[in-house]
């Protein structure tokens, strides 16, 4: 550790709709903000336009409003947040496996962290994951590789040193078994995120690999279905608003208003356009599960003492994986959006002090 730099364990996701980063000081201190989520897009940006309409003397702190971050990297300049719509090229590279190891997961995780901690100067010991379809020893080495820097940027107009050091690089939805598994007994997740469902299992704390798959599909096959249907009203809708419609329907709370000219889009065009979706994709889903984890002889899944539900699909699947897998003991994680890299921080924190000097 750098003698005058403050040391967080860290708990990082790039994610395909959102990404997160979980903090926990080295000090022990607590924070008044440890977790933080962000669309995981970036944009390219302009900060002479982005000024352009203020006052003359006005500098990139003026300007800003909440949510809205500014990032300079290697003479190269993101918008993020709520200032994706003032950039250019907006992306979340979804179907680019090198995102994971790239500039777009350095910029997310710098983001993030700077968002969270008010110091200038600041270290990171990191855990982040793979999903379980890239999960191998060289894809793992990349992103430890690319992750593992001293970075000097800006963020919002203000200069940042940090220094990264990744650790180890989970299996996507380990960290759900780190935060709520145990120690000992035949286990699995099933961690549906916003375009992956992941199906980990283990012996304990050990991943059992053949019994580990991951699908494309998830939250963002609803969102895009929300989306085509607010399209019919020649309108976009954003993958936050679509969110809180989810969000709504999965609470049973009323639906926020989304203008579609002089009325609002009616709220039994959303409930049957997010009804039509699950059912669509829990045949995929139920299909994944029972052939995942068949048994000779058995129903599917009884091989496991108990299975953890997380990631933001949680809400929405629940009834399926349980009708799917009917015998099994299936337990639905507290916040499951945040469980797996609440685990991934709390194993950042366990490692020996031996894997960080070890780390690129």
């Amino acid at each position: 550790m750098h003698p005058t730099f403050p040391l967080y364990y860290v708990g990082f996701e790039v994610g395909s709709g959102f990404a997160g980063l979980k903090l926990l000081p080295a000090d022990g201190l607590t924070l008044v903000q440890d977790l933080v989520t962000l669309p995981s897009f970036l944009a390219d940006g302009d900060i002479v336009t982005l000024l352009k309409g203020s006052d003359p003397h006005a500098k990139l702190a003026d300007v800003l409003q909440p949510s809205d971050y500014v990032l300079s990297l290697e003479d190269h300049t993101y918008f993020l947040g709520r200032l994706l719509a003032h950039g250019t090229h907006s992306h979340n590279a979804f179907n680019d496996e090198r995102r994971y190891w790239s500039e777009h997961a350095q910029v997310l995780l710098l983001c993030l962290a700077c968002i969270l901690i008010p110091e200038r100067c600041f270290e990171l010991r990191l855990v982040t994951a793979l999903p379980v379809s890239l999960y191998e020893r060289t894809r793992r080495q990349r992103v430890k590789q690319a992750l593992s820097q001293q970075y000097r940027f800006s963020f919002n107009g203000r200069s940042r040193e940090v220094i990264v050091k990744c650790g180890y690089v989970a299996m996507e939805g380990q960290g759900i078994l780190i935060h709520c598994g145990d120690a000992s007994s035949q286990q699995a997740v099933i961690d549906v995120g916003e375009r992956t469902t992941d199906l980990v299992a283990a012996e304990g704390q050990r991943l059992l690999i053949p019994l580990c798959k991951g699908e494309q599909f998830g939250v963002g096959q609803l969102v895009e279905d929300l989306q085509q249907l607010v399209w019919r009203y020649k309108r976009k809708l954003s993958i936050e608003k679509a969110h809180a419609l989810l969000t709504a329907y999965a609470h049973h709370q009323p639906y926020p208003s989304i203008p579609t000219g002089a009325s609002s889009l009616p709220d039994e065009e959303i409930m049957q356009v997010i009804t039509g979706s699950l059912k669509r994709l829990a045949r995929a889903l139920s299909s994944f599960l029972i052939g995942t984890w068949n048994v000779e002889g058995a129903p599917a899944g009884t091989q496991f003492d108990k299975i953890y539900l997380g990631g933001g699909g949680a809400y929405y699947f629940e009834e399926v994986v349980r009708q799917a897998l009917q015998e099994c003991h299936i337990v639905t994680v507290p916040d499951p959006e945040h469980a797996s890299i609440c685990g991934y921080a709390e194993l950042a924190a366990s490692l020996d002090e031996d894997r960080w000097e070890e780390a690129p």
